[in-house]
């Protein structure tokens, strides 16, 4: 009965949710299928084989303020790079920053490594131990204190401890 249920959770729900997320994107186009079958096909394989074990939890609760907080932060970066890209002389400071993670290794920290990398302006590089090495439009301070704030409310958010 425990291989049905998992069968049902990580293959059968997986299948039908990106089917008609694809039938959705494709106008209910049958020739569309051709492509899409397979890529699904594909989704679901990497899905099951890439997922976490660990049995991480979200607070439900918290969704919406998190939620709230990167849709209003990619509002603001986003207009700044645009408002950059008007610009005839364009004032930056590129370069990398290096952060020391807090969250442990797992679900919640390559959670934070995707919600920096889509925050306009910064860009996630790579993970050496505990470091978060990341690129920024500014590497100044103020991108380190928005990945600290990220880092906190996604700690929240999985409900883990900050000493």
């Amino acid at each position: 009965m425990k291989k049905i249920i998992n069968l049902i959770n990580h293959s059968l729900i997986p299948l039908v949710l990106l089917s008609a997320l694809w039938a959705v994107i494709a106008k209910g186009s049958l020739s569309s299928w051709v492509v899409g079958m397979p890529c699904i096909i594909i989704a679901v394989i990497a899905y099951q084989r890439l997922r976490f074990h660990e049995k991480s939890v979200i607070h439900i609760g918290l969704l919406p303020g998190f939620t709230a907080w990167f849709l209003w932060h990619s509002l603001l970066g986003g207009m700044d790079v645009a408002w950059r890209a008007l610009q005839l002389e364009v004032q930056l400071e590129p370069g990398f920053l290096r952060y020391r993670l807090t969250l442990p290794p797992g679900q919640a920290r390559v959670f934070l490594v995707n919600v920096v990398s889509l925050l306009p302006g910064t860009l996630s590089a790579d993970i050496e131990d505990d470091v978060l090495v990341l690129h920024a439009l500014e590497a100044n301070s103020k991108a380190t204190e928005e990945v600290r704030e990220a880092e906190l409310r996604i700690s929240a958010l999985y409900g883990i401890e900050k000493d």
